[in-house]
């Protein structure tokens, strides 16, 4: 009993792997552009399947014997953290005050974090043949 994990992130974080949880237990590693196969714990017909990279976590999904799974980079994610870098070159380049620049930088980092920490960087859901690309 297994499903199929693909991994169709975009740039945003593909340097590295990604932590699979099934019930809150490693069972291993997914790096970008990958598809694998898990199995289900035994005895058991559904799991709970998560995912995380470096502090970034996903929805949790409960998945079945022969699911097929797609993980993505939440756009909002995404586009925060490329808002937030977009911000800083603009106070690095525009704020010739070091104290304030400094001070701007802190503050807008702590805020930016802080909201990321709450939403999902990831998204697991389920998907049909049709949309995983299969005839």
């Amino acid at each position: 009993m297994s499903f199929k994990l693909t991994r169709k992130t975009s740039w945003f974080g593909s340097a590295t792997g990604m932590e699979v949880y099934i019930n809150d237990e490693e069972a291993g590693k997914i790096r970008r552009l990958e598809e694998q196969h898990y199995k289900l714990p035994k005895k058991r017909r559904r799991a709970v399947l998560t995912v995380s990279q470096q502090g970034m976590k996903s929805n949790a999904l409960e998945v079945e014997d022969g699911d097929d799974v797609l993980v993505k980079t939440n756009k909002k994610y995404s586009r925060i953290f490329t808002i937030f870098f977009v911000a800083l070159m603009a106070v690095i380049f525009f704020i010739d005050d070091f104290l304030t620049s400094t001070a701007f930088i802190v503050f807008l980092a702590m805020a930016v974090f802080y909201y990321l920490s709450k939403i999902d960087g990831f998204i697991l859901e389920k998907v049909s043949d049709e949309q995983a690309g299969e005839p």
